[in-house]
């Protein structure tokens, strides 16, 4: 019962949305997909309440420039804010255009991404020399832009090999949609790294919920004087017996940085995470 009310809650919240806001066709069904899905462990596996929900909300339009506060909340209760996003002017992308107007492109570098789009990219050289890293670029409308970096960091994770799920995985293993690998003794899967980008001045103010099994842990301020807020999954407190001693929930990171959101996200301990952000320059 708890599932079925936690997918009415997340349907609301694409419901409200959708009645103020025109959105590609496909919008509900692309901020409901398992993206970034939790690493199953044990046979424990995520609802679609562990989704990300964004709720578009307003319709004003932004200046170039203009500082857009978008506000993020964990189960309805907002937490503190980010330093605000900006319009930050891309240069357009040959990629693909998909049956619903959006544009898309895969990358296997970080650099040549940012090169192609005319901008930095914090962390970029976190990720250099990664042979399993994947970049999707995504933009929707005039000026939203999603950039998805798959098995961004590796950290301690050893034999990292393809996978098509023709076998369950042992264990001491973890695995994606695409890749198996076996846990480090910090890492137990990859980080995975997202970055949002406004770039249009009409493109409305986001709002972001995160929805089930999270919970907001602190903000703290990273080396760089960004303002970072860490949440972390809960529901593996349902089957604790199930778990092993060496289980490490999701955490997630989100902050803005230069007027641009990064969201890192992975199974590795707070204290991890805080110094991949710490690291990240450009």
């Amino acid at each position: 019962m708890t599932e079925m009310n936690d997918v009415n809650e997340i349907k609301n919240c694409i419901d409200t949305g959708l009645r103020k806001m025109t959105l590609p066709p496909d919008f509900a069904t692309r901020i409901t997909a398992p993206r970034n899905h939790a690493v199953p462990v044990h046979g424990l596996r995520r609802t679609a309440a562990a989704v990300l929900c964004i709720a578009l909300l307003g319709t004003t339009a932004f200046a170039a420039g203009s500082l857009l506060h978008s506000r993020i909340s964990v189960n309805q209760q907002t937490i503190p804010d980010l330093a605000p996003m900006e319009v930050i002017p891309l240069q357009p992308v040959d990629g693909t255009i998909t049956e619903y107007d959006q544009l898309t492109k895969t990358y296997t570098s970080m650099e040549t991404l940012a090169h192609e789009l005319g901008i930095r990219l914090l962390g970029a050289n976190l990720a250099a020399d990664n042979p399993y890293i994947k970049i999707s670029y995504t933009k929707t409308g005039d000026g939203y832009n999603e950039i998805d970096v798959e098995r961004y960091l590796l950290g301690d994770l050893t034999d990292i090999r393809e996978w098509d799920g023709a076998y369950t995985v042992s264990a001491a293993e973890g695995n994606d949609q695409s890749y198996v690998w076996t846990h480090g003794k910090i890492y137990k899967s990859p980080i995975n790294l997202g970055i949002r980008i406004i770039s249009d001045p009409s493109q409305p103010e986001l709002d972001i919920e995160y929805m089930g099994f999270y919970q907001y842990i602190e903000t703290f301020t990273s080396g760089q004087g960004y303002t970072v807020n860490v949440l972390q999954e809960t529901g593996h407190e349902d089957h604790p017996d199930s778990l092993p001693d060496s289980f490490v929930p999701r955490t997630v990171m989100v902050f803005v940085a230069d007027g641009i959101q990064y969201t890192l996200q992975g199974h590795v301990p707070v204290q991890t995470m805080r110094e991949v952000v710490s690291a990240m320059t450009y």
